[in-house]
């Protein structure tokens, strides 16, 4: 047998072998990753209605951004969780909000949840109860655990102006 046959007989070998050894596909998760952020946002809800700012903040990545109305951002994880405990101790306040979309990329490791929120809080002008309604805007992202947690979290009020909350 002249060399080019051998050579040429082991290449088709390895050709064979080699096409049985691709790596699968990933498994598609994307309609359970729907199912995770959906309930963890009704779960959220009740962390805040609890008042529970540790499992309010266990909601956010540790480089998260939370923008709220007419107040400077709150970048990573130990801001929020400043921002988060001053509200929760507000006395007036009563936080509700409903993801009315939820999509995830295609990729799987990024998705989104828009919906709209009803927010009281003690005005820091008359010092009595004030209600703010508006939208919002959370972006998540997959962690290396295959859990999510929010990257960025913004509101936007409707009202003019919206609630001032001080720092």
């Amino acid at each position: 047998m002249s060399l080019i046959v051998r050579v040429g007989s082991g290449v088709g070998v390895i050709l064979l072998f080699s096409a049985g050894c691709t790596t699968p596909p990933p498994r598609d998760t994307h309609d359970a990753d729907l199912r995770t952020i959906t309930e963890a946002e009704v779960l959220w809800v009740r962390h805040w209605r609890l008042r529970d700012a540790e499992r309010i903040i266990s909601h956010y990545s540790e480089d998260a951004t939370l923008s709220l109305p007419n107040v400077p951002p709150a970048v990573g994880r130990e801001a929020i969780k400043e921002a988060i405990k001053e509200i929760v101790r507000d006395g007036n306040l009563a936080f509700t909000f409903e993801a009315l979309r939820v999509e995830v990329a295609k990729g799987g490791d990024y998705a989104y949840a828009e919906g709209t929120y009803s927010l009281t809080m003690t005005d820091p002008g008359s010092k009595k109860a004030a209600t703010d309604h508006g939208t919002f805007l959370r972006v998540y992202r997959k962690q290396l655990n295959g859990g999510w947690r929010v990257l960025q979290d913004m509101r936007s009020s409707r009202l003019p102006g919206g609630p001032v909350i001080e720092e």
